[in-house]
């Protein structure tokens, strides 16, 4: 199997947290509408929330605003909008013990502590299509998943 290597630009605060974890990640190209940056971003709400105040998306969780990315323009509060890109980007989350795949962490917390088979479980990140893996070793080098 070959692995194409693509160069791009990474967000600092992901590659920050991929230093530390010492752990590859999937990023994905911001395609925020109004100012779009060229950056890749991970695709986990907190740095989705990260990126999007780089972006000037500031203020109180409960700012109305629209959503940009790939020309969406849903209205949502602010405090939903990192939530919200994850939907766009296919982020998903898979149970580890029955493998049921939901598509936020909130909705498989409930599965996992209704379910007496599933307590145990752990939450699995499942990448979407248009994700790129990173390494610690080489962060400039990739390879679309």
């Amino acid at each position: 199997m070959s692995l194409d290597i693509i160069p791009v630009a990474v967000d600092p605060e992901t590659l920050f947290r991929m230093e530390q974890s010492a752990q590859p990640c999937v990023v994905y190209e911001c395609e925020l509408q109004q100012a779009p940056c060229g950056m890749c971003l991970e695709g986990t709400t907190s740095a989705v929330s990260a990126h999007l105040r780089r972006h000037g998306i500031t203020g109180p969780e409960s700012a109305v605003i629209a959503c940009t990315w790939g020309g969406c323009n849903k209205i949502l509060k602010k405090g939903s909008m990192a939530r919200h890109i994850l939907i766009h980007l296919g982020v998903k989350v898979r149970c580890s013990i029955c493998r049921i795949v939901k598509c936020r962490h909130d909705i498989l917390r409930a599965h996992i502590t209704s379910s007496d088979s599933c307590r145990f479980a752990i939450a699995e990140d499942v990448p979407g299509p248009g994700g790129y893996v990173i390494a610690p070793i080489t962060a400039a080098h990739m390879h679309q998943v």
